[in-house]
């Protein structure tokens, strides 16, 4: 399955800063100026505070001099000097993968929270989310802050109970505090303490260890204001399908890969839904084994604002919904890994009506899905992702999908796909990811091919009847990190054009008809490569003896079935990473 996590989660972060921006504006700026002086008294709980965190990327070095209110990240009312507002999220991100974002490490605050809070009396917006307590549990003392309307606990590596006297702040509207799996880890027995938060607003607990709370539902019905609520990967226990829920103003859901059996009936009944997460997916890993059952259009039926449909990896089956065409502000849609049949047209329906031209995420990967690709997709002029693999679709790739001019990841594999690949599909210059292996193609890729796909990174097209035809000083204009160009014609030389992409952690060239020496520069050059398959060839040479340092990286390392001599190198015993390894049929 290729990645859209970056898409989407860039698309959350949208929706949470507009949140944010919307609450901060009506709840607090319309009250700051920074022309006000600030109180002396809650200046030095401010100091206090400062000394007791640690600050490597010093982002309060203005927590100096008399006017606090004028300090980064707080923000007071413009009558009365005192502290309404203290926002110290990391504002750090860096990319670590395809359009995957992180919080940098470089920016995360950390230390110790001091009881010197308690003083800032007016405080209503609290925001620490994203740095690095983790050696300590989320303070007591928060709970004092009686006029908090806002707190952001979220991604902060807090660890234990999370507090129940947090029930005290009964004017909070928003409350997050979900958890990353690789930092930190919160709990809570039971959730009486927040059914006693009556004006919450936005409830986000992602990650929280919950599995010992029986009645969480119960609990979240004495909310009526709630309309965001936030539950994934929590282990909640499974519910009576006879329960109501009575939350329903509530715009925003995500309750997926828990321990629920199925997509309880209780969820039917809400109207205003704009996002539903319902996906059972951990790691790859579908959550829980249960019994197939039928899509339930319902939710459809009763949630036409939806804008996030994601049912993903839940053992729906029968026929694949025909009714999303009555949903006009659909944008994204994942119903990948489930048993879902019919016809890719009928999918589509026989007209696209007002939705399908603002989807950008179409996701039905692993289903039975059938039938020829349609000339309607080309009305999909915003699609960014679209990913129809491990279905049953044949025919060929229609010329039309150049219109899909926005593009970037195309995921056609494990299909019954033939023919030859359009002209058409070689102009999206937006395209990221080209995966088209596993299929019935066949014909010439020359590099002439490639020539508008500057911002390619990955690249499959394995597992066809396709030729390679690339001269030997060609200049791929991309910098790709995978590519699987396996059981295609890329022989008789090993391809010279693969020593210009420095970016590689995957390739994939196995049964490539190559009968050539390993050139010295591929151990050089691939030096970040996490998996080298280039086993049944014809290729020579000797594996270096220093190959654990040059590839320090590998994980996998497949060349069995060449004309490999030498000795096995002892350096391989310094990949800690190494999980495969395959040396055999060679002469080693």
């Amino acid at each position: 399955m290729a990645s859209y996590d970056g898409l989407v989660s860039t698309v959350l972060w949208a929706i949470f800063v507009i949140q944010v921006i919307e609450f901060s504006h009506s709840n607090a700026s319309t009250n700051v100026s920074t022309n006000v002086r600030c109180i002396g008294a809650e200046r030095e709980a401010l100091l206090k505070f400062k000394h007791g965190l640690t600050d490597p990327s010093r982002r309060l070095s203005s927590w100096t001099g008399e006017e606090c209110c004028k300090w980064e990240g707080v923000e007071c009312n413009k009558k009365t000097g005192h502290v309404l507002k203290l926002d110290l999220h990391n504002p750090c991100i860096e990319e670590i993968d395809i359009k995957v974002f992180v919080p940098s490490n470089k920016c995360m605050l950390g230390g110790n929270i001091v009881p010197s809070l308690t003083e800032l009396k007016y405080l209503k917006y609290l925001d620490l989310s994203v740095n690095n307590f983790s050696t300590q549990k989320i303070p007591t003392f928060f709970a004092s802050l009686q006029k908090l309307e806002y707190l952001n606990l979220s991604h902060a590596s807090f660890n234990g109970n999370i507090p129940r006297q947090l029930s005290n702040l009964s004017k909070l509207q928003y409350l997050d505090l979900s958890i990353n799996f690789d930092m930190g880890y919160l709990t809570s027995n039971d959730f009486d303490w927040v059914s006693k938060l009556s004006s919450l607003k936005y409830l986000h607990m992602s990650g929280v260890n919950l599995s010992k709370v029986k009645d969480w539902i119960g609990c979240i019905n004495m909310l009526p204001s709630l309309q965001s609520l936030g539950l994934s990967y929590c282990r909640l226990q499974d519910i009576s399908s006879s329960l109501q829920a009575n939350f329903t103003s509530l715009r925003f859901l995500s309750i997926g890969a828990n321990n629920l059996s199925s997509i309880r009936p209780w969820i039917y009944n809400f109207s205003k839904l704009e996002h539903i997460d319902l996906s059972n997916e951990y790691d790859n890993v579908i959550a829980f084994v249960g019994i197939p059952y039928p899509f339930p259009t319902a939710i459809i039926e009763n949630n036409q604002r939806l804008v996030f449909l994601d049912v993903s990896w839940n053992l729906l089956q029968g026929d694949f919904p025909k009714n999303l065409s009555s949903l006009c502000k659909l944008q994204f849609v994942r119903l990948n890994h489930n048993l879902l049949n019919g016809n890719i047209s009928d999918i589509l329906g026989d007209s696209l009506g007002c939705i399908q031209s603002k989807w950008k995420i179409f996701d039905v990967s692993d289903n039975n899905i059938s039938g020829h690709l349609p000339n309607r997709f080309r009305d999909l002029k915003e699609l960014e992702y679209l990913d129809l693999s491990l279905n049953l679709i044949f025919g060929s790739i229609p010329a039309s999908l150049v219109e899909l001019v926005s593009l970037r990841t195309f995921d056609l594999r494990n299909n019954k796909v033939s023919g030859t690949i359009p002209e058409s599909i070689w102009q999206l210059s937006n395209l990221k990811q080209l995966l088209l292996g596993s299929n019935f193609l066949y014909g010439v890729v020359s590099e002439l091919h490639f020539e508008n796909l500057k911002s390619l990174i990955r690249l499959d097209i394995s597992s066809n009847q396709l030729i390679l035809n690339m001269s030997s000083t060609w200049v791929p204009p991309f910098q790709v990190r995978e590519i699987d160009l396996s059981d295609c014609k890329v022989g008789p030389k090993f391809p010279k054009w693969l020593q210009t992409q420095g970016n590689i952690t995957k390739l994939r060239m196995s049964n490539a008809s190559i009968s050539d020496d390993i050139p010295d520069w591929l151990y050089d050059i691939f030096s970040n490569i996490e998996v080298l398959d280039i086993s049944s060839n014809m290729l020579r040479g000797q594996v270096p003896q220093d190959i654990g340092d040059k590839m320090p990286q590998l994980i996998d390392l497949i060349l069995k079935g060449n004309n490999l001599t030498g000795g096995i190198p002892n350096s391989l015993c310094k990949l800690n990473r190494l999980n495969g390894i395959s040396l055999s049929k060679n002469q080693l």
